[in-house]
């Protein structure tokens, strides 16, 4: 199959789009075993952007010498390196906001609080486009939202209003926005660039904020440690792979081509995931709750699907 054709298809978008959300699902685990080997999150933080940011550069300069002759010119001007470097923060953002909020809140609340990019992301879209999101959206992003609870552990957790710290939910909510929000320009700034170039220049401002912010708040022993101790290696390169170079690279080549709504419900699909890994990886025990939670949140990811009973067209009304 012709590769622009392939890629201008909205089923193999979607695609790229869920394989991303996959790729997330992955960084809940590798995370806890990394601070399990006695790693803190400053520390995660710098080798999850810094290896990330590598290994997008290294696939560039290889991308670049192999397609030199083919390579296409695109004009450099201050809003579009504004508007790279707003999407590079606002990804760096949703590690950062995210990461503080499991220090004020128990993991389950954490994980809710970030999966409202679902509805958020759909509400952004319905603003920016100035348009009511279509009835399969909302129907949709309603059954994520009763999965998600389910699966997230909140029902029959410990979980009370006084472990519902004000600073971690607002953490919480920032970062579910920041990921709603990324997603959106994602599929909205540059898309005329070719992806991988995209990748990389978001890639490089959101590693530029988190060593800044880390070395501000942390100290620059934690930014050198988290660069350079090579014990981190088995976890930093994992992260930088699969939280920073492969999402980044699929939601650029596949969000511009699905509505913002579509693929922030389509993201919905890391949960389920990894409560999966949590399950088989670090034998997290898994309720038989938050099994239904999980069925249910895919469920909601189908539901476009069968309500509007069309792939090609689109998904935009």
């Amino acid at each position: 199959m012709n590769w622009k054709h392939l890629s201008a298809s909205v089923l193999f978008c979607s695609l790229l789009v869920l394989l991303a959300s996959c790729s997330y699902a992955v960084l809940s685990t590798i995370v806890t075993l990394a601070v399990g080997a006695g790693y803190g999150i400053p520390v995660v933080l710098v080798g999850k952007f810094f290896y990330g940011w590598a290994i997008l550069f290294l696939i560039t300069v290889v991308v670049f010498f192999v397609t030199r002759k083919k390579r296409q010119k695109i004009p450099c001007s201050r809003n579009r390196v504004l508007s790279l470097a707003g999407a590079g923060v606002v990804m760096a953002l949703v590690t950062v906001c995210y990461f503080h909020s499991l220090g004020c809140l128990p993991i389950s609340l954490a994980v809710v609080l970030l999966f409202q990019y679902s509805w958020m992301g759909v509400v952004l879209e319905a603003a920016a486009d100035r348009r009511l999101p279509s009835r399969s959206k909302v129907i949709s992003c309603l059954v994520i939202l009763f999965g998600t609870i389910l699966a997230g552990g909140v029902i029959g957790s410990d979980t009370s209003p006084a472990g519902m710290n004000p600073m971690g939910i607002l953490l919480g909510l920032t970062a579910a926005f920041c990921y709603a929000l990324f997603v959106f320009l994602s599929g909205r700034v540059s898309t005329d660039m070719q992806p991988l170039q995209k990748s990389f220049s978001i890639a490089t401002a959101g590693m530029f904020f988190v060593l800044l912010f880390v070395g501000t708040f942390y100290g620059g022993f934690a930014v050198l440690e988290g660069i350079t101790n090579t014990d981190t290696l088995a976890y930093s390169i994992p992260l930088g792979l699969f939280g920073i170079a492969v999402p980044i690279i699929f939601l650029a080549v596949g969000a511009p081509k699905i509505s913002t709504g579509m693929a922030t419900i389509l993201n919905s699909a890391e949960l389920p995931l990894e409560v999966l890994l949590a399950a088989a990886i670090i034998l997290e025990p898994v309720s038989p709750i938050r099994w239904i939670g999980v069925v249910i949140i895919l469920f909601g990811i189908a539901l476009p699907y069968i309500l509007e009973r069309r792939v090609v067209s689109g998904w935009e009304n």
